[in-house]
């Protein structure tokens, strides 16, 4: 298991992607891209992100040169051989083949459209454009990246000993939850926190304890 606290603290890379897949995100997210691709390939859309809690000014938090560096790595990701055969063979909630072969097609020659990044009154606007289906997979990236920047930002200058204490209690509060959601009965419930969380290794942890917590009650993500 990774030393969260200990991976946070060491700013020895050069670049440390937040976002390692396209498949990193809300498994409904790939449904609807599919559907979408099946019924309204060709159409043209505009998507744009903007911070609505306008007291918290993240173009003075998050660092311009490095939100583009993680953004340009999205723009570099490929679906990879193995992620391919792993969507195209696997069944998901009990349906094999839930992906049509002309959607895998082109998913596996996908690259994200290009960005358009603006700072505005102490914020960042993004703006994506391009095919629906394209631009849709932007979303929950590009969500992830603005929370884990504005995440290691606010922990910056903590202390190694200072982010082991609060990882601690974190995964505590966690665990604690964890334990009183196993003794409700028929439970079942799924993880949505991507394009919010706290950062990809803190978000693997949480699935991981749950996964181990509440067994088949955790339906995925």
């Amino acid at each position: 298991m990774v030393d969260i606290a200990t991976r946070v603290w060491n700013h020895k890379w050069k670049i440390d992607p937040i976002v390692r897949s396209l498949i990193d995100t809300d498994f409904y997210k790939l449904l609807m891209c599919q559907s979408v691709f099946r019924n309204h390939p060709e159409t043209r859309v505009t998507f744009s992100l903007i911070n609505r809690t306008e007291s918290v000014h993240l173009a003075e938090i998050v660092d311009e040169g490095e939100l583009r560096e993680q953004l340009d790595h999205i723009r570099s990701l490929t679906l990879s051989r193995g992620e391919s055969t792993w969507l195209r063979g696997n069944t998901f909630y009990g349906k094999r083949q839930m992906f049509r072969p002309d959607f895998m097609a082109w998913f596996e020659n996908l690259s994200l459209p290009p960005y358009d990044l603006e700072r505005r009154d102490g914020q960042f606007k993004l703006t994506f454009e391009g095919a629906w289906p394209e631009v849709m997979l932007w979303e929950i990236p590009a969500l992830s990246v603005l929370m884990e920047l504005r995440s290691r930002a606010v922990t910056k200058d903590f202390g190694q000993f200072e982010l082991e204490v609060l990882y601690a209690r974190a995964m505590t509060r966690t665990w604690e939850k964890v334990e009183t959601l196993r003794d409700l009965e028929e439970l079942a419930i799924a993880d949505f926190g991507t394009r919010r969380r706290h950062s990809f290794l803190w978000q693997d942890w949480c699935v991981q304890a749950m996964t181990e917590g509440l067994g088949s009650a955790f339906v995925g993500t």
